[in-house]
């Protein structure tokens, strides 16, 4: 039975941008991880690629995980697209035992 969940955004700088958006990123996520549910929630600068950015969060349940896609505030992921800090944007979830 699979009980928590893990969501993943891989995410894209725009060239020249990165320490921007990474600010940004950082800013999202202290307001989702004060969601119920939210174990925890990070981001990590890719160090191969200093323009690629990853943020996960660990849920107590795939419930949780799916009432997180639903609040406005996650909305903040594709805004970033919208005011070019990010050229790409790749969502990820899945359950864990």
């Amino acid at each position: 039975m699979f009980n928590k969940a893990i969501n993943t955004v891989e995410v894209q700088a725009v060239a020249g941008r990165s320490d921007e958006l990474g600010k940004q990123l950082q800013k999202i996520v202290e307001t989702l991880r004060e969601l119920p549910g939210c174990e925890s929630y990070m981001v990590d600068r890719c160090p191969e690629d200093s323009n690629r950015w990853t943020v996960s969060a660990h849920w107590q349940s795939e419930a949780a995980m799916q009432s997180h896609f639903n609040n406005p505030r996650a909305q903040g992921f594709i805004d970033l697209i919208d005011c070019q800090l990010a050229s790409a944007v790749d969502f990820n979830s899945f359950p864990i035992r």
